[in-house]
């Protein structure tokens, strides 16, 4: 039987947003698909029910440049990054960018903090000093990023509220149990979490429907999800793009959490972006999308800060 191939929508220069491996497909974690319905079929929710604050959360990380030094038999790595994070208030049809804060930071796989301050023109840019417990090439990366997502996850703990709902873009895995309204949107599916046999429905799901939540129990981090479909791929597009999953905190008992499912699915799929203006459409979100362009802008011109660390590289930076 002859296989039809269908276009992944994302551009080559990003990662797909569907990435299942057949040898990783299953979590390891436990999952229970029939927490909310006996039987696995689409949901269409009709919006009903309070009209809440929405509060999209996210951030974005910067390499400005990397840095090496040799210590004697040793290679040590690190570098110069920066980050920022925001939120997009949404209510009544109107959105506002509030609480952006970018912050930089020199990390440095070694045991010393090393904090130092450029100029750039006529400003003067602050890298806090981080140390790393381990020396390794991949290792400055991986906590610049970890600064970012917890960044995220204060701003997104601060503004839960009874009155709002907060959306993450990515999952809730820096956050602390929440009872209130919060939700993690997850834009790549790498773990499918349900059987096989549930596929079929995510590849039928019209804009607006999403599947059954499922309960995933890993221990610490117990939360339910569902699939979404925020809209109508094209003709020549796979049958499972415009598909995200989202989360939410096991910690909520059950007739919230369906209610919050079935508000984020009546109301995200508004917000799905155009392949015209953004190259990871519709699952990144417009308000994400601005709100990370927004960010970008305020950390500065790359160029002249790059200009800025080599010329105190000249000077000699040492621990």
């Amino acid at each position: 039987m002859s296989s039809r191939f269908f276009l992944d929508p994302w551009p080559p220069d990003y990662d797909s947003a569907l990435q299942i491996d057949d040898a990783e497909a299953q979590s390891p974690a436990e999952v229970d698909i029939k927490v909310e319905a006996p039987e696995w079929k689409a949901i269409r929710c009709d919006g009903s029910g309070s009209r809440l604050l929405m509060c999209f959360v996210d951030g974005v990380r910067r390499v400005e440049a990397r840095i090496i030094s040799q210590d004697a038999d040793q290679v040590i790595y690190g570098l110069f990054g920066s980050t920022g994070v925001g939120t997009v208030l949404c209510r009544d049809g109107l959105a506002e960018m509030d609480l952006l804060d970018v912050r930089r930071y020199l990390i440095i796989c070694h045991q010393k903090e090393k904090s130092e301050s450029l100029r750039v023109g006529r400003t003067s840019l602050e890298f806090e000093g981080i140390a790393t417990a381990v020396n390794a090439p991949t290792e400055p990366l991986k906590s610049l990023h970890e600064l970012m997502r917890r960044a995220e996850a204060e701003l997104g703990q601060s503004l839960l509220s009874d009155d709002s709902c907060v959306f993450v873009d990515g999952p809730l895995t820096y956050y602390s149990v929440a009872k209130q309204a919060l939700v993690g949107i997850i834009k790549r599916i790498h773990l499918l979490y349900v059987p096989r046999e549930c596929l079929p429905l995510l590849a039928e799901l019209r804009p607006g429907e999403r599947t059954p939540l499922f309960l995933i129990r890993d221990n610490k981090l117990n939360r339910y999800s569902c699939y979404l479909r925020l809209a109508q791929p094209h003709r020549t597009e796979h049958p499972l793009a415009g598909i995200v999953r989202l989360e939410l905190r096991a910690a909520v008992d059950l007739a919230k959490i369906i209610s919050l499912v079935n508000y984020a699915a009546y109301e995200l799929p508004r917000f799905a972006s155009s392949p015209i203006r953004d190259a990871r459409a519709p699952q990144n979100l417009v308000p994400i999308g601005a709100l990370e362009d927004e960010l970008k802008r305020r950390m500065g011109d790359p160029l002249l800060i790059r200009r800025a660390i080599e010329q105190r590289i000249a000077e000699g930076v040492s621990v």
